[in-house]
């Protein structure tokens, strides 16, 4: 086991070596898969979730597109503007999370339950397990590393390219030798996949805003609100996914 570990990082580094960048434009498509999510549910029958894949199957089958960019050591990662098949755009909340790897900061703007929240603290440090699996994604060779988020009780887990040198990733994870290509929550309930990656673009801005109006929160306090939102509506035998960001 320990001997495929070696020669599989070996492999990734003698592949993708010439992928080292300082900077760069990476756009993500998540798609969320709610039929599977309502079928876990505990108050969930197989007939309710056989008529719900029937009424909402296809929603959002085509996932929606984001976009992370990187310089000296700091990310954005927000969603891009949604269209529907009339070309129409129409209001999302808003989602940013910033990371600055070289002081260990986080600042997130997030609308969520009707309130915009705004968390800046140090960032924490996630616990990887890297695994002995390899795969391309968007033309890169990846490794897999899991992780878990007690607060969703969900398993995530990340294909990196150790040859792309920034420890960042979509959906504010990181922490990981390179940078995160795909993300896999709860075995295919929700996957962020890249669909574009752009290294040592010139110019690359990090559209930081200057002022934020939101509420502001500590990461504990908001993770909290998040658990007690989803435990509660679960009781209450809804789906807590609608309003919440799974």
């Amino acid at each position: 086991m320990k001997k495929f570990l070696i020669s599989a990082i070996a492999i990734l580094i003698s592949l993708s070596s010439e992928a080292q960048s300082s900077e760069g434009k990476i756009t993500y498509n998540r798609k969320t898969d709610y039929i599977s999510i309502m079928s876990k549910l505990p108050h969930m029958s197989k007939e309710e979730v056989d008529r719900m894949s029937l009424t909402w199957g296809n929603w959002n089958s085509k996932g929606s597109d984001y976009e992370l960019l990187y310089k000296d050591q700091k990310s954005l990662y927000h969603p891009l503007k949604r269209e529907n098949d009339s070309g129409y755009s129409w209001k999302q909340d808003k989602f940013i999370l910033i990371r600055d790897y070289k002081n260990k900061e986080r600042e997130d703007i997030i609308e969520t339950l009707g309130n915009l929240y705004h968390i800046k603290e140090p960032m924490e440090k996630r616990k990887w397990k890297i695994l002995n699996e390899i795969k391309e994604v968007s033309g890169y060779l990846c490794m897999k590393a899991e992780t878990y988020d007690p607060v969703k009780d969900q398993t995530i887990h990340a294909w990196f390219a150790d040859g792309i040198m920034f420890s960042g990733g979509p959906e504010g994870f990181g922490g990981l030798p390179g940078l995160i290509l795909e993300l896999d929550i709860n075995d295919g309930d929700a996957i962020i996949t890249a669909t574009e990656v752009k290294l040592d673009n010139e110019n690359i801005e990090l559209p930081i805003p200057k002022k934020v109006k939101g509420k502001k929160i500590s990461k504990e306090k908001f993770d909290g609100i998040i658990e007690k939102y989803v435990r509660e509506t679960i009781e209450g035998k809804k789906n807590p996914y609608w309003r919440v960001r799974y």
